[in-house]
């Protein structure tokens, strides 16, 4: 199975990660597209595992991905609260921040457009995505699909979903998929060899004062390596 991470604006990093009143929604109409502010619900599942897998019952089961004026936060956290994540990308400064807490204690990743693209942004080897002329509706949203190949591993194959009636610029910039230019609303990731489907359930306009795309809370500065050693021990 390939393994890549997507931060979801842009998937996390992995994403992603992933939410309508809209015009192809109820109660939308065709004047109120593209949508330019508010918060994108995804639905996460992880097809490896069987549903009554007793470490799947840890995992997140929803991704919040807040948007405003291209910058991006996207939220995860544990069924039990121990454990959250929060990946805030400035598009204008090409940087991104990958906060993480467990418990009460904060630890917080910067990167630079270097780095994001070195860590978050390569494409695994293989790696094809062929536009179509499919369409498929999510969350209320005609979207676009495209098919992922891998040229070594057919099993990693999956189908994606994206549309452009929401306004982010260049919103997959610091993914693998960055040759997208829609909002990702179905897609599949992998993190330390984990897979995760992420589809889109609901997407509501918000409004968000600026400091919602800020960091806030007071953290310790830690390095790539120490982030996925955070991960991987958890």
């Amino acid at each position: 199975m390939k393994c890549f991470s997507v931060s979801v604006p842009g998937f996390i990093s992995g994403l992603a990660l992933l939410a309508t009143i809209v015009s192809c929604g109820p109660g939308g109409s065709s004047d109120e597209l593209p949508v330019r502010e508010g918060v994108i619900v995804y639905e996460l599942t992880y097809p490896q595992f069987t549903e009554d897998n007793i470490f799947t019952s840890m995992f997140p089961s929803e991704m919040s991905f807040k948007f405003k004026d291209n910058d991006t936060k996207s939220e995860l956290k544990t069924k039990m609260a121990v454990f959250s994540t929060a990946i805030l990308a400035e598009h204008n400064k090409r940087s991104l921040t990958h906060l993480v807490r467990i418990a009460n204690k904060y630890s917080g990743l910067v990167m630079d457009s270097a780095q994001i693209m070195n860590e978050y942004g390569k494409a695994p080897e293989g790696m094809v995505i062929t536009p179509t002329d499919q369409t498929k509706t999510i969350a209320g949203f005609v979207c676009k699909h495209a098919r992922v190949t891998f040229a070594n591993d057919s099993t990693s194959n999956f189908d994606l979903y994206y549309t452009n009636d929401i306004a982010i610029e260049d919103p997959n910039w610091c993914t693998p998929f960055h040759e997208i230019k829609g909002v990702l609303m179905e897609a599949r990731v992998n993190k330390f060899n984990i897979d995760m489907h992420m589809v889109a359930k609901s997407v509501t306009r918000q409004k968000f004062e600026e400091d919602e795309f800020k960091i806030t809370q007071t953290y310790q500065p830690i390095s790539v390596e120490e982030m996925a050693d955070i991960f991987q021990s958890f």
